[in-house]
C-alpha cells in the first residue's frame, strides 16, 4: 500500500475528527515534509482534504468545505500580496542591470 493510500484510509470526515500531522507521520511512514508532499499531491490530483489547527480531515458538509475554502483562498491572498512587493523591487533591480 502506497502512502496516499494509508492516508486515504486513515482521514475521517468532520474537523471533529481530524488526524494530526504527526498521527498522519506515522500512518504514512513518512517524516513531516514528505507526508505533507503527499497530501499535496492527492489534493493536486482532486482529493477534497481540508486542513486545520486539529489536523487533517475530508468535509463532513458544505459549511465545514466552506470555511476551508474561505480560509485558504485568505492564505492564498496574502501570498499575492506578499509576491506583489518582491516583483516590484525585482522590476526595479531589473532596470539597474
Amino acid at each position: 500500500m502506497t502512502a496516499a493510500e494509508r492516508i486515504s484510509n486513515a482521514l475521517r470526515k468532520g474537523k471533529s475528527n481530524a488526524v494530526s500531522l504527526a498521527d498522519m507521520c506515522i500512518i504514512s511512514g513518512l517524516d513531516n515534509r514528505h507526508t505533507r508532499l503527499v497530501i499535496e499531491d492527492m489534493r493536486r490530483k482532486g482529493a477534497v482534504i481540508c486542513s486545520s489547527e486539529c489536523g487533517y480531515f475530508y468535509p463532513a458538509d458544505r459549511s465545514e468545505l466552506s470555511r476551508y475554502v474561505k480560509r485558504e483562498r485568505s492564505r492564498a491572498s496574502s501570498i499575492s500580496q506578499t509576491l506583489r512587493s518582491a516583483e516590484r523591487l525585482l522590476e526595479e533591480w531589473k532596470g539597474q542591470e
